[in-house]
């Protein structure tokens, strides 16, 4: 049984069915890189649990977030290589403890794009809101200073919990400056109350707070 997500709520139930009947399973663990850039897609990727992480490198090496995928969400870029039938212009890696994604077979999305006016509604709907979420990404790029890129960034990540746990050289690569500053603005923060520091593990005392600053 597919989770009941934003996807499967706008679509029709023909739609529905074809989905459930068709859609492989996959399970991940957190760091595993699931997908390359340049890979062929197999399909359209709808998360079932856990998150996803599309990321693309600068010439330095360091990641450039794109987007996150949480439970419940389908990737517009794997849709857009089943409709081009072209390859995947990034890397995907497990955000989570664990991911479960389902694969909608690309001849069976191809099927329902033409036959079925919900699947093209969503798709639009998807696009769009895709191209707000990169004009953020490319806004707070080019506005914000590194230390706001790293508060925003906790904030972004926080689980429920509060607890992410990743090195200071990851957080450095995804926001695209070096270690030492990571380290440097953490510790700032922690002296202020707003997180706890320990080893692969920060803990986000006040995400309102980190979110204003």
């Amino acid at each position: 049984m597919l989770i009941n997500s934003r996807l499967l709520k706008q679509l029709s139930s023909h739609a529905v069915a074809e989905i459930a009947k068709h859609a492989g399973k996959h399970q991940f663990n957190q760091g595993e890189l699931i997908i390359h850039k340049g890979q062929k897609t197999s399909g359209a990727y709808l998360v079932e649990s856990g998150r996803l992480r599309i990321f693309t490198m600068d010439g330095n090496g360091n990641e450039k977030p794109i987007y996150q995928l949480d439970a419940g969400e389908i990737c517009i870029l794997s849709i857009n290589c089943v409709l081009k039938e072209s390859v995947y212009p990034a890397w995907v890696s497990v955000e989570s403890d664990q991911v479960v994604v389902r694969a909608i077979p690309a001849p069976t999305f191809r099927r329902l794009y033409d036959c079925d006016p919900t699947v093209r509604d969503y798709v639009l709907n998807e696009l769009s809101d895709c191209i707000f979420g990169l004009m953020g990404n490319l806004e707070e790029t080019a506005v914000y200073e590194v230390d706001q890129r790293i508060n925003s960034f906790l904030v972004r990540s926080c689980p429920e919990n509060g607890v992410l746990r990743l090195s200071h050289q990851e957080i450095a690569s995804r926001v695209g400056t070096a270690r030492e500053v990571v380290s440097r603005h953490l510790k700032k923060l922690e002296k202020d109350g707003l997180i706890e520091l320990s080893r692969l593990r920060i803990k986000v005392i006040d995400p309102i707070k980190l979110a204003q600053i």
